[in-house]
């Protein structure tokens, strides 16, 4: 009698311990991604001089984020992520009662690498903080303009079902939109983000993703993690 409810007693922990692996797994910060993006720019400028009237508009765009992390020491984490999104470009000159229109493009480049740090607060959720290098850049065809800066991250990551996991985070950029004032040097200035992603694993390892950013710059993302 003693035999059979000791492996029941064994039974019932390992079934009991399988969404729990799962779920630790998802949560650690060992992980490759890849995303389609839409990026809204949402950049909106006119001026007037003795010639006429000048509006430049920008619409979003499509493109593709890669990304990965790595625990190389208890908590500690590195991590890093690539995007690119090409902006519709439109240009309004309005001289002498005459308006034109010049339609164009250009390719919005953004990059971080940093380090991290994630608490477990439970089995279940993990509060993490991160700082990084933040680069920016505009690529026309014929010029570019970029510039990079310190950033910073603070999230959670909740398992609300094993399966099942949500991001919450604001984040800190010093290239995060267009400086447009007049009396500045710099290309970019600094921007406060917002977002949120959830994940379904639909294995242990693989799982689909999406997510949405609010800042000067706007983005939507769904793509396929890999966690190790």
């Amino acid at each position: 009698m003693k035999t059979r409810k000791t492996i029941l007693a064994l039974a019932v922990m390992a079934a009991l311990a399988v969404p729990s692996a799962a779920s630790a797994q998802g949560l650690a910060f060992n992980y490759l991604e890849a995303n389609y993006v839409n990026v809204d720019l949402d950049l909106s400028e006119s001026f007037t001089d003795e010639e006429g009237t000048f509006s430049l508009e920008t619409d979003n765009g499509d493109g593709f984020h890669i990304g990965g992390a790595w625990e190389v020491w208890e908590n500690l984490h590195l991590f890093g992520e690539y995007s690119q999104a090409s902006q519709d470009l439109v240009l309004t000159v309005t001289i002498g009662g005459e308006t034109e229109s010049v339609k164009d493009d250009f390719d919005v480049i953004r990059y971080r690498v940093g380090l991290g740090y994630a608490y477990p607060v439970s089995s279940e959720m993990n509060l993490y903080g991160r700082v990084s290098y933040d680069y920016l850049e505009f690529d026309f065809d014929i010029d570019s303009v970029d510039d990079s800066g310190v950033g910073a991250e603070v999230g959670l990551v909740w398992a609300a079902m094993p399966q099942f996991h949500v991001q919450p985070y604001v984040r800190y950029t010093s290239v995060g939109e267009v400086d447009t004032s007049e009396d500045s040097s710099d290309s970019f200035d600094s921007d406060v983000l917002v977002g949120v992603g959830a994940r379904y694993f639909l294995t242990e390892n693989f799982a689909l993703q999406g997510g949405y950013e609010y800042g000067e710059i706007r983005t939507w993302s769904l793509g396929l993690r890999y966690a190790f």
